[in-house]
């Protein structure tokens, strides 16, 4: 397998336990929430955007109506379709671009939080415009997903390390790559 689909792959990997971690751990910072902003928040959201996404599509693309229960399974097929696909994006860019890698993936952990619901969720109305939320959704946010990125980064590296021993062959570093390219 070449050296580009073992990284997508390597991300894949990690984007299905980095979904598993930000979605414990914008559960787990939820708490921390002041019942204001929680409540703010519901108002501002009270459809799940990957289920507004599923009943939107289903609708507008496929002109059929979804039971609640369609919703959610369809809902839970784009959330995890979405962590895996940055997943393998992740795993793509973490070596041909360093920056992608510094400090566990906050870079692709920060902008992953910025872009996605400043930007994708408010442009596809999926949610109000990012000015409209608490300070405190903002943080949970941005924490959850370099808590994603960190974990992608880690199970690609471990991936590499488990190649690495299977193989014999020591895998390239970010400055050879650089060199390299």
């Amino acid at each position: 397998m070449n050296r580009i689909l073992k990284d997508v792959l390597y991300g894949v990997i990690g984007g299905v336990a980095g979904t598993v971690v930000i979605g414990g751990t914008m559960k787990t910072l939820s708490y921390m929430q002041s019942e204001e902003d929680k409540k703010r928040e519901h108002e501002l959201v009270p459809e799940q955007p990957t289920e507004k996404l599923a009943r939107k599509v289903s609708k507008n693309v496929l002109g059929v109506e979804i039971s609640r229960e369609t919703k959610t399974a369809m809902g839970q097929i784009v959330y995890w379709g979405y962590g895996i696909f940055w997943g393998g994006v992740y795993g793509l860019l973490r070596k041909r671009v360093p920056l992608t890698a510094w400090g566990a993936g906050l870079p692709f952990g920060i902008g992953f939080g910025l872009i996605g619901p400043a930007v994708m969720l408010p442009a596809l109305d999926l949610t109000p415009p990012a000015t409209r939320f608490p300070l405190s959704a903002h943080a949970r946010g941005l924490i959850s997903h370099y808590a994603y990125a960190a974990t992608v980064e880690g199970v690609c590296r471990v991936c590499e390390t488990i190649e690495e021993k299977i193989t014999g062959k020591e895998l390239r570093t970010n400055v050879e790559l650089r060199r390299a390219s």
